[in-house]
């Protein structure tokens, strides 16, 4: 492959995806924040103060949820209690039409009395939807419902593209090979190489912007290189899996779960039996592979495959997110999958995964972790703004030189025709 090729295949890649990569970064900096800018913009419908009275159960909440919205659709049952925010739960209602829509209902943990509630794709630019529509817009591209899923296929597609270019441009940055010198001379290629690592701020605004391009590109590259990838992982899996399923091997979720075919309205099992049972395997689950439950999290319905599943919180967990679960079969609650992060069966590729995801949604590290993936996020953005600086620079250098070889082309024609 030649460099020639490397450089322009560099420079079409950042064209086609600057635009996408200046969104991505700059909301992806804000989501890096998103559960305290959320609270710090809707202090009355997330929080509640604090008593001595102890909490309803999750699904007492669930069925008080119900009864505000009868004829509604919940899937999802939140199972874990914060004594200083509100019930969150996802309600799924049906308008005049026949069309279903996403509501977000608060309710006091306390009492079951609502608080308030809010539409996932409504008031994109008031206080209650502003972070729903930042996410929306980040992973794809606040694109209407009526598009499917073409946004997220969009910025799957860009984050494959950034993929190679991670490696391209990093070709690129490597010093030109040059012919065997006399002995002694010259600089070795590590030295010559040093340079792409620093900024030179003598230099004019142009070299500046250029160093800074490459430099930070260098010095951030393996985590610009992990958002690319699980930007693939999250919105293009079509091709993160089988990529990862050759190279380090990924277990397939849904391979031991129920077909589509066994789609069901209204399971057997309610829900709350299914939480028992969820109890029962995640605690048979532990006695075998020695592990700590530390909260429940989750407990969730998969209609088109017919399952329940069961997440909690536990001492194998990676990061803040809960990644202990088990999915049993909706009617007759036999275990169909567990899934239990560093457990012996776990594929590399598991093991990946599940670190891709826990860096790219800053879960692990704490706060630090939250300012550097929003560092991150703004560093995008400049990369990408300033590799088309580059490139409308030295398309204006190209056009300037073009424009003076015209020039001096047509003054010596005009020379030639004056003596003849």
């Amino acid at each position: 492959m030649s460099r020639a090729f490397c450089v322009s295949a560099h420079r079409w890649a950042g064209l086609t995806t600057a635009g996408f990569l200046v969104i991505v970064g700059l909301t992806g900096s804000v989501l890096a924040f998103r559960d305290d800018l959320d609270v710090l913009l809707n202090p009355d419908l997330l929080t509640v103060a604090p008593r001595e009275t102890p909490m309803l159960d999750p699904l007492t909440l669930r069925d008080r949820a119900l009864r505000l919205h009868p004829g509604a659709r919940i899937d999802e049952a939140p199972l874990h209690l914060d004594g200083g925010r509100s019930y969150e739960i996802r309600v799924r209602p049906k308008d005049s039409d026949g069309t279903e829509r996403l509501l977000f209902l608060y309710l006091d943990p306390y009492t079951g009395e609502r608080i308030g509630e809010r539409a996932w794709d409504r008031n994109a630019f008031g206080r209650r939807g502003a972070l729903f529509f930042i996410y929306r817009l980040h992973y794809a591209l606040a694109a209407p419902a009526s598009f499917g899923a073409l946004g997220r296929y969009v910025l799957g597609a860009v984050a494959l593209i950034w993929t190679v270019d991670c490696f391209v441009a990093f070709f690129l940055t490597l010093p030109v090979a040059r012919r065997k010198e006399t002995k002694g001379g010259g600089k070795s290629c590590w030295r010559r190489w040093r340079s792409a690592w620093l900024i030179k701020l003598a230099g004019g605004f142009y070299r500046i912007n250029f160093d800074v391009h490459r430099a930070s590109g260098l010095w951030t590259w393996a985590l610009l290189f992990v958002f690319a990838w699980s930007g693939v992982m999250f919105n293009l899996n079509e091709v993160y899996a089988p990529v990862t399923r050759a190279l380090l091997g990924l277990s397939q979720p849904l391979a031991g779960l129920p077909s589509p075919a066994a789609r069901t309205s209204e399971p057997s099992l309610s829900c709350r039996a299914a939480h028992a049972r969820g109890r029962i395997l995640i605690s048979e689950l532990a006695a075998r592979e020695s592990f700590e439950i530390k909260n429940e999290q989750a407990l969730v319905l998969d209609r088109g495959h017919a399952f329940y599943k069961y997440s909690v919180r536990s001492s194998r967990d990676i990061g803040e997110h809960a990644q202990t679960t088990v999915f049993f079969d909706a009617n007759d609650g036999s275990l169909r999958l567990a899934s239990l992060p560093s457990s012996d069966h776990e594929l590399a590729g598991d093991k990946v995964s599940r670190w891709l995801r826990a860096l790219h949604t800053a879960s692990v590290f704490g706060r630090p972790m939250h300012i550097l993936v929003s560092v991150m996020g703004l560093l995008v953005a400049v990369l990408s703004i300033s590799g088309v600086y580059i490139w409308w620079r030295k398309r204006a250098a190209r056009f300037t030189h073009a424009g003076r070889l015209l020039k001096a082309s047509t003054a010596a024609e005009t020379a030639s025709r004056a003596l003849l």
